[in-house]
């Protein structure tokens, strides 16, 4: 599909539409080297085989893309430590217009998405939903696959994402963790905001890591999560190698900060789901900085 016009993305349920000779095409993408400011792809589109280096920053310009072999992509495919997502894309024909019904394999099965590009606000208005397609998500194209393979599958569209930082450092060999409080002062949690536009998450995640907590560092790279917080907003999660605290910080009036070993910041965390992602990643940080 392309990228102009309106677009909808759904979860899938329930008794899928009979799609036996239906147009499709298998993709498979295995994400090499996440960061914060590009992507590198091993993807399999039906029966081309390409490399594909996507500035995240750019997201409207075209990905630089190398045709490879066949036992190349495998190759790259099996590597430890990529992250890899596989599906068949049906073309689903529905009145006018063309749905696209993603079937997820291997770990993320039996997921199914469904998206759907309206030309016109007109076309939009008269589109009623079929009964197989429940709740809406992020109808992000340039991110919905990347995201499915670093996070797992997504969550509802019931709050309005956010993106925040998991600030570590250690000390003696304890992971400790920096933690500030709520805006209102009541509760303790990790610096986090709403993404921005032009802007990863992985930059929106640093941004507040140093407004909130005056904490400056680098991504760890390749171990994110994805929770929901309670008031239903979706959070990706990401792990800070603090290298600087700032004595003086943006936030510093409205917020308090503190840094603690880990087992003491999950007791002061009483979001139960932040509190789960934070000791996934806790069981993930490495000592030292991992290599790029």
């Amino acid at each position: 599909m392309r990228a102009s016009g309106t677009t909808h993305s759904y979860l899938v349920s329930g008794a899928l539409p009979h799609l036996s000779g239906v147009p499709s095409i298998q993709i498979q993408e295995a994400y090499l080297a996440p960061s914060p400011n590009r992507e590198v792809i091993a993807r399999k589109c039906g029966a081309d085989y390409s490399l594909v280096v996507q500035d995240t920053l750019a997201q409207l310009s075209s990905p630089y893309q190398l045709p490879i072999p066949s036992q190349t992509f495998d190759d790259l495919w099996r590597l430890p430590g990529s992250h890899r997502v596989a599906l068949t894309r049906y073309f689903f024909p529905i009145g006018q217009d063309v749905m696209e019904i993603d079937v997820f394999e291997g770990p993320h099965a039996p997921l199914v998405l469904a998206r759907i590009q309206f030309p016109t606000v007109s076309r939009e208005k008269r589109f009623r939903k079929p009964a197989f397609l429940r709740e809406e998500i992020a109808a992000d194209q340039f991110f919905q696959l990347r995201q499915i393979a670093l996070y797992g599958n997504p969550l509802a569209k019931i709050g309005v994402p956010q993106a925040g930082a998991l600030p570590f450092l250690f000390k003696k060999g304890i992971l400790h963790v920096v933690l500030v409080t709520s805006s209102s002062g009541t509760r303790w949690i990790i610096p986090k905001g709403k993404l921005e536009p032009r802007m990863t998450h992985e930059q929106v995640a640093l941004m507040e890591a140093a407004e909130e907590a005056g904490a400056i560092g680098i991504i760890e790279p390749g171990i994110p999560a994805l929770c929901q917080l309670d008031d239903n907003r979706p959070l990706y999660l990401y792990p800070m190698r603090v290298a600087t605290l700032l004595p003086l910080w943006p936030d510093r009036f409205v917020r308090r900060r503190v840094v603690l070993p880990i087992y003491e910041a999950l007791l002061r965390i009483v979001d139960v789901d932040l509190a789960r992602a934070i000791r996934s990643l806790a069981r993930q940080i490495p000592l030292e900085p991992t290599a790029k």
